[in-house]
């Protein structure tokens, strides 16, 4: 996979048409990983409500999990919808760039950083997800920081 970092704005208009579903055999995923990607990071840089419940509706499994080190640990969508308004509250204008993801089975790494409303940097960090067999984000588990040196 590409190491190009894909920008995301968030809007729902452009996270609608980032979000495409292809026609698939039922063993095979119907949201594609850079699809739900795009998605699942213009959600955490949405802060009307209605379009942040669309995006993880069309991306996110109903029981999926996400923790971080916070310690955040949401379970659902409604439960990650509110962990990101909480986010938002403590951050506001602060904005994620999503990397495109590193895929293997159902498997994917994703890099972001976050960005201050003035664009400098915040922080990075590295989410690891799991999929579902349909292609929603199952499981995210998310970690700040750069990543540990060998």
């Amino acid at each position: 996979m590409s190491k190009l970092v894909v920008s995301l704005l968030a809007t729902s208009a452009l996270a609608s048409t980032a979000v495409a579903i292809r026609a698939a055999a039922p063993s095979e995923l119907r949201v594609t990983p850079d699809a739900a990607v795009v998605a699942y990071c213009a959600a955490w840089n949405t802060t009307d409500r209605s379009a942040r419940d669309r995006l993880l509706a069309r991306v996110w499994a109903a029981d999926g999990v996400y923790s971080d080190p916070e310690p955040t640990l949401a379970a659902g969508r409604a439960a990650l919808g509110d962990a990101i308004a909480e986010f938002q509250h403590h951050y506001p204008g602060a904005r994620f760039r999503c990397s495109a993801p590193q895929t293997h089975h159902r498997a994917m790494r994703v890099s972001w950083i976050l960005l201050g409303p003035d664009g400098t940097q915040i922080t990075q960090g590295m989410d690891f997800y799991d999929l579902a067999p349909d292609g929603l984000i199952s499981r995210v588990v998310g970690f700040f920081g750069a990543p540990p040196t060998p």
